[in-house]
């Protein structure tokens, strides 16, 4: 009776989701003894140390993702799939949560699915975000700035393009003036405020308002001009 009752209470809380037994312990002091008692039953499934999920009838990662009750935000290359249509598709997904033992929890439990999850952990999530489709996601500007930063330049523009009209380029130069591509000293807005530059050239319309520099990188100048051919080719 006892367990039936802490089932049904647990399912209605999470179920879709990954619950801890600490946090179970609110409904249920014997919320350890119950957990694994279900476990045996197949009515939840031990993911690590402390960490079930509670089964429900998700189909796919963001499934998942979307039903699942804990903190975490996605981030660079994946929120940038989400911003452009899923122009280059990735089977890794990133993420970043406030908690390492959720962070392990996810990953187990990602391997359990064979999903791949590169999950960051700080104490405090240091990318803006906000809410798309029900799920916590990296601001547009944010994201193109750290995927500029990673060398990821056909995610960044592809973002940058489609996204035009909600970006704000005030904002991504903020958050972009002193951070560098990484291994170079080449500021992350020079490579962006080019790639606008080309956007414009190539469109023969101004759909960015920036001011013609030039871009003295060759190596990162060839590369920016390539993902921007790709965008426009494929778009």
């Amino acid at each position: 009776m006892y367990l039936t009752r802490f089932n049904e209470t647990l399912r209605e809380k999470w179920e879709g989701s990954l619950v801890s037994t600490r946090e179970a312990k609110k409904i249920e002091p014997r919320a350890k003894e119950y957990l694994h008692r279900l476990s045996k039953l197949g009515l939840v499934k031990r993911v690590s140390w402390g960490w079930y999920y509670v089964p429900a009838n998700e189909e796919d990662v963001w499934s998942f993702l979307r039903k699942d009750k804990r903190f975490k935000v996605v981030i660079k290359q994946t929120a940038a799939s989400l911003w452009n249509y899923d122009f280059v598709h990735r089977n890794v997904y990133r993420l970043a949560v406030t908690s390492l033992s959720y962070r392990r929890a996810l990953e187990s439990f990602a391997r359990s699915r064979e999903w791949i999850f590169e999950v960051e952990y700080h104490e405090r999530v240091p990318y803006d975000h906000t809410e798309l489709d029900g799920l916590l996601v990296e601001s547009p500007e944010s994201c193109l700035v750290n995927c500029v930063a990673e060398w990821s330049f056909l995610d960044a523009f592809a973002l940058l393009c489609f996204r035009r009209d909600e970006i704000s380029l005030n904002k991504v130069r903020k958050l972009s003036r002193w951070k560098r591509i990484a291994r170079t000293d080449m500021r992350v807005w020079s490579a962006i405020r080019y790639a606008c530059q080309l956007f414009n050239e190539r469109l023969g319309r101004t759909l960015f308002d920036v001011r013609d520099r030039d871009f003295r990188n060759d190596d990162v100048k060839e590369l920016v001009e390539e993902a921007v051919e790709k965008v426009l080719e494929f778009a």
